[in-house]
């Protein structure tokens, strides 16, 4: 699902600034008719900066000819708005035009631009911008920060100059399909579909918000839902004549029906996209799995031939456009059961392997992206820590110039008030230098604590996310073409075999979702710190001998994020050291909410510790560490003759 929302990319930037004015040719008629007669240079580059923008999505030679044109103009005088705005532009068209890296440099320096000159309007739409380009890159969290940002800012601006403002408000919602929380990604799409059907000029948008919420039904298994939304937004496409729409709900209405093995329903839809209307032209993306989801349909109905055109229409495309190879998965998966079912082993082997080699080629991109941006923040984190180590020096130089200055004033008066002064004073402006040297190495030591937790939380985040859409696909693929070869082989004894390493493979990919469950469990973000730490210990002790006791007290408010998981890791660090040395048999973990702090208390009737350990262990140094990022405090004692009692105290406000 994630290459499908990447296809409605460069729908997501056309309606950022000029929502309007690309559905209203009356609008753009004016401003090439205002360009072409008035003599106010400032009039006639907003009209040409207008109008590079709508030419951006389907004439980007006409769109870089006319945004040339206002830059001429611009160079002759000093327009610190209209230069802004001319760069917003460029930006959006390097985008469109597939230059990432030259777009993410204009929208920065726009950005900067914006904020330097108090631009506010066109600084909502560089972050929008800047959104984009990093939700194109797959730098998910990134995105999701500046949508965030831009739904808040946009709000403060005047309401003439604000986007509209179910634009931020979608790709809220869409960055959050990305990261596979749908549930929350319900939320921010109702929102802007709310918006969209109450103003004329978004109804088209409106159709697209009900596929989006159709999209985040379908994965919540939530079928009957999902089809009712997708024919509610089929009704006002076809109502409005919103073909675009239309085809791209069908299709998606197309997969709900096959997942409850409505076939022939859903082949109508797929048959109908195929055959669509010669004036609306589709992504060559779209068509060739629309063609694959087709193909399937019929070999699920035992009719190949039927599957046989579409599949090497598909390859025709490919041909044509070799870079759509990257998202032809499910086209050589299904060529691959044609050619099983058909009796061809060899040709249903080739198609498999080209299937599996994709998508290791999409996990192995994954893994890039993810490397690029952890360099991106070190390199960051390293310029930060540089620029510290330089005002370390520039503080110590200034206090040592002013001491210097004191003793040489003292140096004037009699002997003994010299002396006297020049001891108080050393000592005096000594422990000042010492106080405020210990301020900043602390402010550091802190900084640099947060930066390598958060830097492992974002791995745990990359890890599991691997682990489930990575691994666990390239799992399922293999589950599937093994099941494909059985099928099509009548030989019991190797239909026998295959299917005990069929279920082989699929106790492998249940164990890798609980371990990247493990890693990251969406108990935590999407129910809270009490629902999440009561399911880690019914997984966890479930299968084990030792009786677990969990109580909690005024503690099921949702608390900040970062209190949250340090809470969480914690009790994960305790319990495996329990599991794996204590010998315990009885295991209690309490939870309790105070006026100003909240204390975790876990207690276990184990062999005890040596107290060495505790400040030599790394998994103990870990909790104290995480512990004293925010703030709190962890004892560790005795139970008495055995056993272990740990305390952990946070405050709630920080």
């Amino acid at each position: 699902m994630n290459f499908l929302l990447r296809g409605i990319y460069l729908t997501v930037i056309g309606v950022v600034v000029f929502a309007y004015a690309a559905a209203q040719q009356a609008k753009t008629d004016s401003l090439r008719h205002l360009a072409q007669t008035t003599t106010d240079d400032s009039t006639k580059i907003s009209a040409l900066l207008q109008l590079a923008f709508q030419a951006v999505f389907n004439d980007s030679k006409s769109a870089w000819q006319q945004l040339e044109e206002a830059q001429q103009l611009l160079g002759q005088q000093s327009r610190p708005y209209l230069q802004t705005h001319a760069r917003y532009v460029k930006a959006v068209y390097y985008d469109v035009t597939g230059a990432a890296d030259s777009a993410r440099a204009n929208f920065e320096e726009g950005l900067e631009e914006s904020r330097l000159n108090q631009f506010a309007d066109l600084e909502v739409k560089f972050l929008n911008g800047l959104g984009l380009n990093n939700w194109n890159r797959g730098h998910y969290q990134t995105a999701l920060d500046l949508f965030l940002q831009v739904n808040k800012q946009n709000q403060q601006l005047e309401k003439s100059k604000r986007i509209p403002q179910s634009t931020p408000l979608n790709n809220i919602g869409l960055i959050y399909q990305e990261l596979g929380l749908y549930e929350k990604a319900l939320v921010y799409h109702k929102q802007a579909l709310q918006i969209r059907l109450g103003d004329p000029a978004l109804l088209a948008q409106a159709a697209t918000s009900y596929n989006n919420i159709g999209i985040c039904y379908f994965h919540l298994k939530e079928l009957t839902k999902a089809e009712e939304v997708y024919r509610k937004g089929l009704d006002l496409a076809r109502e409005h004549k919103f073909l675009r729409q239309y085809y791209d709900l069908a299709g998606n209405l197309a997969n709900a029906l096959v997942a409850v093995n409505r076939f022939e329903e859903a082949q109508r839809y797929n048959l109908e996209i195929l055959n669509h209307d010669a004036s609306i032209k589709l992504p060559e993306k779209f068509l060739m799995n629309i063609g694959a989801a087709a193909a399937g349909i019929y070999l699920n109905l035992k009719i190949p031939e039927k599957a046989l055109p579409l599949i090497q229409q598909g390859f025709r495309l490919v041909e044509q456009k070799p870079e759509l190879e990257f998202y032809a998965s499910d086209l050589y998966r299904y060529a691959s059961a044609y050619y099983y079912m058909t009796g061809d082993a060899r040709k249903g082997r080739q198609f498999a392997d080209k299937q599996q080699a994709i998508l290791e080629q999409r996990f192995s991109k994954r893994n890039a992206e993810s490397l690029a941006e952890m360099e991106i923040k070190y390199q960051t984190a390293e310029k930060e820590r540089h620029i510290l180590d330089q005002q370390l020096v520039i503080e110590h130089n200034n206090l040592t110039l002013a001491r210097q200055r004191n003793h040489n004033l003292l140096l004037a008066t009699a002997l003994i008030t010299v002396a006297l002064l020049s001891v108080i004073g050393y000592g005096y402006f000594r422990a000042k230098q010492r106080a405020r040297e210990q301020t900043i190495l602390l402010a550091e030591k802190q900084h640099r604590l947060e930066a390598v937790l958060q830097a492992t939380e974002e791995e745990r985040q990359r890890i599991a996310r691997d682990l489930h859409d990575g691994i666990g696909q390239q799992l399922s693929g293999t589950i599937i073409q093994l099941e494909s070869v059985m099928h099509a082989t009548s030989e019991p004894n190797l239909q026998s075999k295959m299917s005990v390493v069929s279920d082989s493979l699929r106790n492998t990919s249940s164990e890798v979702r609980d371990l990247s469950h493990q890693m990251m469990p969406r108990s935590l973000t999407e129910l809270g710190l009490v629902p999440a730490i009561s399911d880690l210990l019914n997984r966890t002790f479930s299968g084990t001998a030792i009786q677990c006791e969990f109580h909690h007290h005024q503690a099921e408010e949702r608390l900040a994020v970062k209190t949250e998981l340090t809470l969480f890791r914690v009790i994960q660090e305790l319990i495996s050291n329990i599991i794996r040395h204590a010998k315990a048999g009885k295991v209690s973990v309490t939870l309790l909410r105070m006026t100003d702090n909240l204390r975790l208390t876990v207690e276990d009737n184990g062999v005890g510790f040596d107290l060495k350990s505790v400040k030599s262990g790394h998994g103990l140094m870990n909790i104290s560490s995480r512990v004293e990022a925010v703030k709190g405090t962890v004892l560790f004692e005795q139970n008495g003759h055995a056993g272990t009692v740990v305390t952990v105290t946070v405050p709630l406000k920080t």
